[in-house]
This record gives C-alpha cells, sequence and structure tokens, in this order.
C-alpha cells in the first residue's frame, strides 16, 4: 500500500485552518496544520520541506511569497470573485470604503462588485511583505478603516484599531488545491522513483556517463566517471565546464547534434574511447550525452573474451597456411576455398577419411567475415541423438531427467556470428534433420524443452565420408537439407592423386617433431609414393611419428633407416583406397537384384571387422594406435566397434 501524502497548511489565519480541515481526507493524506504569526510563514515553511512535507498550502500573498522562495511544493488555496464578494458584503456593513490587498497585480473585476454592492473599493498592491504593511497603514491615514485580504492583512490593520475581513475560501476551492497538491505529489514520487532508478543504473553501468542539458550545463554523472577522470563531478554539477566537456567532443555534439562513436581521446593521463550523442525530444536538442571508456579497459575485456573462447575451443587454431601442399589439386583446392570464404553460403566438405576436412573448415572460418567470432566443430557420429540435440540447441531447465539448473546454451547460440562445422552429417537422424534445416533457413532455433525461437546468424559447414546425394536418393537424407547444406561444395583430394605433397608433409612431421631433416631418404620417399594411403594425410602423418618414434636417438644410419621403413610399410593396411558403403551399393552389378548387392556388403563387412579385429590385437587393443594404422579417426574407429557383431578380444 502506498504511504500517505504529507501535507502541511501555513496561514495566517483560523478561518484558513477550519477550511483546510474540512476537506482532509486521512486515509491517503497527513495535514499538519500551522497558523502562524506575521513574517514566521518562511521559516516555518522551509523547516517542514526539510522534513519531509510534499506540498505546502497557502492562501493569496502569503502563498506567493512562499511560493518565491521555495518553489514547486507550495500550491496556492486560490482566491475567487464569489469568495471576495462574500468577504465585501461582510466588510459593506461597517463601511462602504473599503481596502483591499492584492499580490503583484490589481485584481480584475472590482469595477463589477463596487457597483454591484455600492462600495468603493481602493486596492493595495505589494510583492513584499513590507510593502505591503506600508500600503495598510498608508489607507489607514487616508481614513480606510476597514480591509479585505488575507491573515495577514487582517492583522495589520486591526494592530491600528480597524477591521480586518479574511476572504474565506469556499469548500469547493479547497478541495481543488488538495486535487492538485496530490497529483504534484504523486508526479514528485514518480519523478523520485525514476531519478533514483536512473542513478542506480548510471552506478552499475561499466561505462564512464556525463551528461549536460541544452545549455552545455552538467546534469548527470556517475562514479565510474570520476574513476576515469580522476575528478570530483559533484561540483560541476549545474554548471558547464568546457574544458573537460570540449574534450570528450560532448559540446560539439549538443551544438552539432550529431553522434560521435568510438572516438578516442586522451584525457590526463589516459587515453580513453568515447561514444557521445545528442538527447533529441520533440523533434529538438534538449541536451547531450557521452560514454566513455579506457582502452585498457577495452583491451582487458578484449583478452578476456579471447581467453574464454580459447578455454571452450571455439577457436579456429588452423590457417590455410597450415594447408601443407602445392600439387595442381591442392592449388585449384585453396583457390576455391579462398573464394568460397568470402561469401556467407553453406559448404559442403567432400572428401575421404584423412584428407583434413575440418582443417579446411577451420582455414575457411579463419578468412571468412566472420572470423571474429566463434568456431564451433562437432562430430554428428560420437553424440547419441538426444545428446547431439542438446548440444547443438541447448535445453532449458527441467526439459530432461538430469537437465542443468537455469538450462544450458546450445552450441548454435555459442556460435552467434560465427560458423559451426558438422563433421558426419550422414549419421544425424531423419527428426534432426528437420530441426537442422529451420536453422538454415529461418535462422532461429529452439531449445529442448523451450516455447520460444531465438534468433541465430551462424554459417554451417558440413562434411560426411557417405555420398550424401545417394543417401538422399535411397530416403535416408532429406534432399531439401542436402541442397541447403550444398549450396557450394569443395573436394579435398585424396593423398594418392597428389603424391608430390607426400614429401613436404613428411619433412613438416619430422621437422615438428624436433628430427634429423636426414631421417628419409629420397629412396625412403619413393617407397612412401608406391603406397595408396587409404587413409591419406592422417595415415601419413600416423606413419611418419610411428617411424620416427622407433627411431628414437639413432644416429645418421641409412642401413637402420631402411630396415626401420620396410617394417613399418609391411605392417601397413591394405593398400586399397576405401569405398564408402553408398558406393559400394550404387556400383554393385548383379544378376538377381538386392541379393548380390547385399552378398557384396556383407563379404566386404566382414573383411573390415577382420581387418580391425587383426590391427587391434596388432596394437595391443589400443584404439588410438589401431586408428593410426588404419588411416581412420577414433571416432570412426568407435563406430565401426559398435556395429554389427561384436569384436573378438581374445
Amino acid at each position: 500500500m502506498e504511504k500517505k501524502f504529507r501535507f502541511a497548511l501555513v496561514g495566517h489565519s483560523e478561518e484558513l485552518a477550519e477550511a483546510v480541515r474540512r476537506c482532509i481526507n486521512p486515509e491517503i493524506e497527513e495535514v499538519a496544520i500551522n497558523v502562524v504569526k506575521m513574517g514566521q510563514s518562511l521559516p516555518v515553511a522551509k523547516k517542514l520541506v526539510d522534513e519531509g512535507t510534499e506540498i505546502i498550502f497557502g492562501h493569496m500573498g502569503n502563498a506567493h511569497l512562499m511560493f518565491q522562495e521555495i518553489g514547486q511544493p507550495v500550491v496556492e488555496i486560490l482566491r475567487t470573485h464569489l469568495d471576495m464578494m462574500m468577504a465585501f458584503v461582510e466588510a459593506k456593513q461597517f463601511n462602504s470604503r473599503i481596502g483591499l490587498t492584492s499580490f503583484a497585480s490589481p485584481t480584475d473585476g472590482i469595477e463589477f462588485i463596487e457597483k454591484t454592492l455600492g462600495i468603493t473599493v481602493h486596492q493595495i498592491i505589494f510583492t513584499t511583505f513590507d510593502e505591503m504593511e506600508q500600503g495598510i497603514h498608508d489607507a489607514y491615514g487616508k481614513g480606510m478603516r476597514v480591509m479585505v485580504g488575507g491573515g495577514v492583512s487582517s492583522k495589520i490593520i486591526a494592530s491600528l484599531g480597524g477591521r480586518g475581513i479574511v476572504i474565506k475560501p469556499r469548500k469547493s476551492v479547497v478541495e481543488k488545491a488538495f486535487r492538485e497538491a496530490r497529483a504534484i505529489a504523486s508526479l514528485r514520487r514518480r519523478e523520485a522513483e525514476s531519478s533514483a532508478r536512473v542513478k542506480t543504473i548510471l552506478q552499475m553501468v561499466d561505462d564512464g556517463v556525463i551528461g549536460v542539458d541544452n545549455f552545455g550545463r552538467v546534469d548527470i554523472y556517475n562514479e565510474t566517471a570520476e574513476k576515469i577522470l580522476g575528478m570530483d563531478l559533484k561540483k560541476w554539477v549545474g554548471q558547464a565546464q568546457t574544458k573537460i566537456l570540449k574534450e570528450i567532443n560532448l559540446l560539439d555534439v549538443l551544438t552539432s547534434g550529431r553522434t560521435e562513436t568510438d572516438v578516442i581521446k586522451r584525457i590526463g593521463r589516459n587515453n580513453i574511447v568515447v561514444n557521445a550523442l545528442p538527447i533529441h525530444i520533440d523533434g529538438r536538442s534538449q541536451g547531450a550525452v557521452a560514454l566513455f571508456k579506457n582502452v585498457s579497459r577495452i583491451e582487458s575485456i578484449n583478452r578476456k573474451l579471447k581467453e574464454d573462447l580459447y578455454f571452450k575451443g571455439f577457436v579456429a587454431k588452423h590457417r590455410i597456411e597450415d594447408i601443407i601442399g602445392e600439387s595442381e589439386p591442392m592449388r585449384r583446392m585453396k583457390k576455391k576455398l579462398r573464394q568460397y570464404a568470402g561469401t556467407h553460403a553453406t559448404i559442403m566438405l567432400q572428401g575421404e577419411t584423412g584428407t583434413g576436412k575440418e582443417l579446411a573448415a577451420q582455414a575457411i572460418h579463419h578468412i571468412s567475415p566472420r572470423s571474429r567470432h566463434p568456431f564451433v566443430a562437432i562430430n554428428c557420429a560420437a553424440l547419441p541423438e538426444t545428446l547431439l540435440e542438446s548440444e547443438l540447441f541447448g535445453y532449458e531447465e527441467g526439459a530432461f531427467t538430469g537437465a542443468r539448473r537455469g538450462g544450458k546454451i546450445g552450441l548454435f547460440e555459442l556460435a552467434d556470428g560465427g560458423t559451426v562445422f558438422l563433421d558426419e552429417i550422414a549419421d544425424v537422424s531423419m527428426g534432426l534433420q528437420v530441426r537442422l534445416l529451420r536453422v538454415i533457413e529461418n535462422k532461429e532455433v529452439m531449445r529442448v524443452g523451450g516455447d520460444r525461437y531465438v534468433p541465430v546468424d551462424v554459417r554451417i559447414l558440413s562434411s560426411s565420408y557417405k555420398d550424401l546425394r545417394y543417401e538422399s536418393r535411397k530416403g535416408r537424407f532429406r534432399p531439401d537439407l542436402y541442397y541447403r547444406l550444398a549450396v557450394l561444395k569443395l573436394k579435398l583430394p585424396a593423398l594418392r592423386n597428389k603424391k608430390e605433397d607426400i614429401a613436404p608433409i613428411v619433412q613438416e612431421v619430422v621437422a615438428r617433431k624436433g628430427k634429423m631433416p636426414e631421417s628419409f631418404t629420397s629412396a625412403m620417399l619413393n617407397d612412401l609414393n608406391r603406397h595408396n594411403w587409404p587413409g591419406n594425410v592422417r595415415e601419413l602423418i600416423s606413419f611418419v611419428e610411428s617411424y620416427l618414434i622407433l627411431l628414437g636417438g639413432a644416429k645418421r644410419n641409412r642401413k637402420l633407416f631402411d630396415i626401420l621403413l620396410a617394417e613399418q610399410l609391411e605392417e601397413l593396411p591394405d593398400n586399397a583406397p576405401p569405398m564408402p558403403v553408398s558406393t559400394v551399393e550404387q556400383n554393385s552389378v548383379s544378376l538377381s537384384g538386392e541379393m548380390v548387392t547385399d552378398t557384396l556388403k556383407k563379404m566386404l563387412e566382414k573383411y573390415e571387422r577382420r581387418l580391425i579385429s587383426d590391427t587391434l590385437k596388432a596394437c595391443r587393443f589400443n584404439k588410438k594406435e589401431t586408428a593410426g594404422r588404419l588411416g581412420v579417426s577414433v571416432n570412426t574407429l568407435w563406430r565401426k566397434l559398435n556395429k554389427g557383431d561384436p569384436i573378438d578380444y581374445k
């Protein structure tokens, strides 16, 4: 419940006090009645305001005098012609020559009252108490014995031996004054609340804030501004401190009406970034405000943001320079990569396992217009569908059992403005494909368990070891999603088709491992060129690293090098390049339809599982080493291990 209004009457007559008492509503206001002696109105009124009184009531000249000193908190109980007429009727009983006190200017309509009542009215015009007192004395000296006005004039004439008639306000007049007082008090309360709210917000703002009115006088500031400028701004309020205001461009903005953005200024020993803008109300400039921050603070925030993104891994760490190879296929691929990177279109990265699709995705992001924003990569085959959905789209609190309190933001929201790389996109379920389509078409996501869409701006790069066009024809992948994902296509060449790049890749690995350049001779590189590298660059790098580990700290020994290399080459898996399952299905030629296709597929799967089993045993069931020898990623190995009959670990 809103607290009661606090009002007070400061007057000189009991008649006025009684008129006010009759109009008080005790449920909404408390009114202190103060009937004071002459000369006491101002000190009493000021004390009441200092103690929290919201509105002071005054009557006639007394109200005007208090308003001149105190201002807005004073509400005048008006003097109406009807109230004056009633007072003149009473005064006529004593004398037809009557005085009337009027503040600042003559009262209109007196001629009508004189004719109507058959009296003569002498007006005493005053603007101060002394002028009123002197005017009454002069009128008395001229034979004026009856005075109509307020309580003060009544007391002055009475002290001289005359009679004073107080103009008593009618109830409707006093009630009108109360309504005005309540409206003003309510408005002042709202202004006070709004001002307090603005001040609180200003203190919470991380920027320094200084505002000026349309005369260039400071009217708002916050503590942050004082700290940045190293000045006490309290004494600035209401003044135009031209030097500092010019330094932060505030006066120029006030004069020109133009906004200034990200202007770097030198204030004392500090470099600050200033944003200044004019304040327009009803199309007119009513002031200006400047927000500024230390350059060092911006650098600190930028550093923390970058550290946070690195901590989360949402940064593209590889550049196009990290893609090794200057063969003709690689030059063509890199040229396309640069062209595609400059657009915002989706890109389908095509290539066998181990050709460096994620490396290419990071390079695209790094030279794209989105390079300053996050890069998020996720392997769609490595997570169950429900977990993948919550990772990509996030979830609301209580969306499922075990959901984090407060929910979780998804990768699409985290990557807003940046790039999302969806590896192994073919393994996404049909239901999730529909949601991905909405992200691309409508640029919005809904969290799991949510009820509203959140706008996101991400560029999607994707890749798959399967032929998505064939998967679409077979009904295992949505054609509309495929066409949305493959606006641009970038094919990464297999290593067997760019064997001139084997030597620089080997040299880069040798240098990175700190080994001797002579660890691989020309003859040894020729031996590597005879292998088809079904696992592509990943297989080659794993092979070289394994060879260097076995080499250990051996000195230059050509015979030892050849023996170790030969042993390593013998352990390489089948030299035939891999064939995606969809391609096998597509190229199967059968005499009896699906039966021959299924038979061939089963034969290939059986051979693949035997190869995986043998390699696992040779690597003592170390899955990372096994994946390296097979030339596949650990995720791909896990997927194959979890498919079909269990592998014999004995």
